[in-house]
């Protein structure tokens, strides 16, 4: 059944905004990719479909990353595997795949070097580049992918009322853990951050408050979520006792 994994992967690039870059990866990389992502990421499917949706992730990131002015840091394993297997396979040539495609070569920074905001920086100029209102129920696809994807120890995101909540995935992709609320991410640390601005958050609120004048009875589903009480997750990228670990892997620099 071959035939068929590779008719979804030709309909996927198709249909991609970032089309020619995805036609343009090296020839190698994606062997390289499923020779060394296992051995860092175990667990880790290796079919050319999740290759390639992967590889998307990587390209609307570096997108996202030319189109901020802060750091930004990578919500998704899956799209990191293959930034790493192109680092090991290529970094000359990654290098010259940026400036062809976005405009500037972006560095590869370790989490811990990104500072905090750096995933709010993503998630704003996803929310921008997607047409996304900077405030509301709506995320950008990449926050999505891990979750999609049932990528193995991913990132994994949902919105609830006005809080992005964050859980890390279990080895099999599914989560393990509850959900909580990532700081970072909260309406206050946008607002406090300067990424959105009063008026913002004051045309949000009137918004919802029509909105809910408008509805009679309603409600909503949490998707089979286990929410915590309260708290949140701290962003502690060391944190190992199933709270968050900062929601996100490596990262690259802002102008």
């Amino acid at each position: 059944m071959e035939w068929i994994g590779k008719m979804r992967v030709r309909r996927f690039v198709r249909v991609s905004k970032h089309r020619g870059a995805l036609e343009n990866l090296p020839p190698g990389l994606e062997t390289a990719w499923r020779h060394g992502a296992p051995q860092e990421y175990p667990g880790i499917p290796t079919d050319a479909f999740f290759f390639v949706r992967a590889a998307e992730g990587l390209l609307r990131f570096f997108d996202a990353v030319t189109h901020s002015e802060r750091p930004c840091a990578l919500p998704s394993e899956a799209a990191d595997s293959v930034w790493h297997a192109w680092l090991r396979h290529d970094p000359i040539g990654l290098e010259g795949f940026c400036r062809r495609h976005f405009g500037r070569v972006i560095p590869h920074v370790e989490r811990a070097g990104l500072g905090t905001g750096a995933l709010a920086g993503t998630l704003m100029a996803g929310r921008r580049l997607e047409g996304i209102a900077p405030l509301g129920p709506r995320l950008p696809l990449l926050f999505g992918l891990d979750a999609r994807l049932r990528m193995p120890g991913g990132h994994a995101y949902w919105v609830l009322g006005d809080d992005i909540l964050y859980a890390r995935l279990g080895p099999r992709g599914r989560r393990l853990d509850p959900a909580l609320p990532h700081p970072e991410l909260a309406t206050g640390a946008l607002l406090a951050a300067g990424l959105v601005s009063a008026d913002m958050v004051l045309a949000h609120v009137r918004m919802q408050q029509a909105s809910a004048l408008g509805s009679s009875c309603g409600g909503f589903a949490d998707g089979g979520l286990a929410f915590a009480s309260d708290g949140g997750c701290s962003g502690d990228s060391g944190s190992s006792d199933g709270g968050c670990d900062g929601g996100s892997s490596c990262g690259g620099g802002g102008d």
